[in-house]
């Protein structure tokens, strides 16, 4: 889309005269009208502005007119604090300085411009990045952009990551204050990145040192590996523009520069772009499929020692290989799998993985989001799942038959009238020879409302069935059982 044409118009009066009459007046006015210019093509990628300047430039006649527009233009994107518009300051070096088209000002100059032109060209927003063979601390190659191996999601498939490649300096201060800002971002905010610090120094010593007090290999949820070019033989300088530090890039899994010339601030804006997504949705199909999966393999009755297993293994593909992002969203995941879950097994399962994997790490689960999604649903659990714990005595009631079952002991069955699960538990239960009390609650709530009250405080009734064991004296021995999950694993057995 073209703009230029409006402005241009309004300029051409200055076009008229400014050869015969170059006086400051005449000077400002362009500056001006340059700088509106400038505003109207900001939003616009790298080949729309270099085509607009060129067409600008091209309209201008007089020599002294199109010299004053094009060294504007190149002043004001050589020194633009907006990402990508060197692009357009190497185009103008190319097009119209570097052939002498247009002449520079001084060949300092343009000798200066020249060697901006070399040490750039190859690093700019949307190529990919250049190929360039390093050491690692043991002397070995390592060509960057980097590929780290071994990260993988739970098929195997490969996990690639935005990396950030970053030029350092040990003696440099600024370098230290990067570096601290740096690692206190990634610390904060747990993004699941690679870091690629380069050494451009020599000193194995200093850089040994800072490797293990100023930047170790992980930090929050980052992995880092550090390289250096001791012999300054890979072409780096030139190919990334090093010609001082610190100097950051941000690189896409496919190896494209996204960001460059960043500080910490402008690399966080980037990552929260890229790596923060939509509100996550806990408990979807994908994830019920896939613990459908993984719990299949323990058989009929899973136990709380399997639910344990399979939330240390979900840590073990996350976690442990420092995707705060990925452990958060697979068990929470886990969180509302096991909350639809019956049994045993599940519910003391999901008892104890509460307090291991969420309610005791505020470390991880610390955002807004995550109080209102998981910490407040594994508040609630742990609410219901602390009714009634093994070891407690049931208390005492008017109901027909408890106090005397109470006293004996034996198993608690608590249902709803219309249950269709309730009335399989009960066929379950005779077909085993079981012998129990059964608790009607939607006939006990219209005939004693303060009695259903007390047994909802001190039971899990959330969901029914609700069947417990008891010993003598009423001491709770067993939660949450299935006679009819039980007829099937005996049938298993056999």
């Amino acid at each position: 889309m073209r703009r230029l044409a409006a402005i241009f118009l309004a300029m051409a009066f200055v076009a008229l005269d400014l050869a015969a009459q170059v006086d400051s007046v005449r000077i400002r006015e362009l500056d001006a009208r340059l700088e509106s210019y400038f505003a109207l093509l900001e939003a616009e990628p790298a080949r729309v502005k270099n085509a607009e300047c060129d067409a600008l430039i091209e309209a201008a006649s007089d020599k002294d007119l199109r010299q004053r527009i094009a060294l504007r233009m190149y002043d004001h994107y050589l020194n633009s604090s907006l990402m990508g518009d060197e692009a357009v300051a190497i185009h103008l070096i190319d097009r119209w300085f570097s052939n002498g088209e247009i002449p520079m000002g001084s060949e300092k100059e343009l000798l200066d411009a020249r060697l901006f032109a070399e040490f750039n060209r190859q690093s700019l927003i949307g190529m990919t990045a250049p190929e360039v063979t390093l050491q690692d601390p043991l002397g070995e190659p390592v060509t960057i952009p980097v590929i780290l191996s071994g990260a993988k999601d739970l098929d195997g498939a490969e996990d690639p990551r935005l990396q950030i490649l970053y030029f350092f300096d040990t003696d440099c201060a600024k370098c230290k204050l990067e570096t601290a800002m740096l690692r206190s971002l990634l610390d904060d905010k747990g993004y699941p990145v690679d870091v690629v610090a380069v050494y451009v120094g020599r000193e194995e010593e200093k850089w040994r040192f800072w490797r293990e007090s100023t930047f170790p290999l992980r930090s929050g949820a980052a992995r880092v590996i550090h390289l250096w070019d001791p012999e300054d033989s890979s072409g780096y300088q030139m190919k990334y523009g090093v010609t001082s530090t610190p100097r950051m890039f941000l690189i896409d899994p496919e190896g494209v520069i996204v960001g460059r010339g960043l500080d910490t601030g402008a690399l966080e804006r980037l990552l929260d772009m890229f790596l923060v997504r939509q509100e996550y949705v806990y408990g979807g199909k994908e994830s019920r499929e896939l613990f459908d999966k993984l719990f299949s393999v323990y058989g009929v009755e899973v136990t709380p020692s399997d639910v344990s297993e399979v939330a240390s293994l979900l840590e073990n593909h996350s976690l442990s290989r420092g995707d705060t992002l990925a452990f958060k969203r697979l068990e929470g995941d886990l969180l509302y799998y096991l909350a639809s879950g019956r049994g045993e097994g599940f519910k003391e399962g999901t008892f104890s993985f509460i307090n291991d994997y969420i309610l005791s790490r505020g470390d991880i689960w610390n955002t807004p989001d995550d109080s209102l999604k998981v910490i407040g649903m594994a508040s609630m659990m742990e609410g219901l799942l602390g009714k009634a714990p093994v070891g407690s005595v049931i208390p005492k009631t008017r109901i027909k038959g408890w106090n005397k079952f109470r006293r004996k002991g034996g198993y608690l069955f608590f249902s709803a009238a219309g249950c269709p699960v309730c009335a399989a538990e009960a066929v379950a239960a005779d077909s085993l020879g079981v012998k129990y009390l059964k608790i009607d609650m939607t006939s006990l709530e219209g005939k004693s409302p303060r009695t259903a009250g007390a047994l909802l405080d001190f039971f899990d009734l959330s969901s029914l069935p609700y069947i417990i064991q008891t010993g003598r004296r009423g001491v709770v021995k067993r939660r949450y059982l299935s006679f009819s999950e039980h007829l099937l694993f005996l049938g298993e057995k056999d």
